[in-house]
């Protein structure tokens, strides 16, 4: 049995989960412990850390389960692709300038940046213009 049919039957009727083999509810054991820590992080540990065997596991959080009456949503956790930020540089010269004019150091100008990125980024893009400016 495939293991999101094992925790539909989890959640469901009493009959099927008797039904259920032993097989299937210690196989199973690892992924549904893993998804009820996420409302039962404490329990979730404690079946770890007392290295208690997988058909007692299964059975635990077969009572769990029995006070739901349906799959909840929080099993069905989907993990999001983190969009990447394209990232603002600001041109060599404007960088190298505004290093120059504030006496700090590359480092000091990333920790700066990563504090107060608006205001650094305002005052580069006016350096910027200014040298395109002076370019034209």
């Amino acid at each position: 049995m495939k293991l999101f049919d094992y925790i539909k039957v989890m959640f469901s009727s009493t009959e099927k989960w008797n039904k259920l083999k032993a097989y299937d509810k210690v196989k199973n054991s690892f992924m549904v412990n893993r998804f009820m820590s996420i409302k039962f992080p404490m329990q979730a540990n404690l079946f770890n850390v007392l290295k208690t065997d997988p058909m007692g596991a299964a059975e635990s959080w077969r009572m769990v389960a029995s006070k739901f009456n349906r799959v909840p949503g929080w099993i069905y956790t989907r993990v999001r692709k983190i969009k990447k930020e394209k990232k603002w540089e600001p041109t060599k010269e404007a960088l190298d300038f505004y290093l120059k004019i504030n006496e700090i150091g590359k480092r000091e100008y990333e920790e700066a940046f990563k504090y107060n990125p608006k205001e650094i980024k305002d005052t580069l893009l006016k350096i910027q213009k200014q040298v395109n400016d002076d370019d034209n």
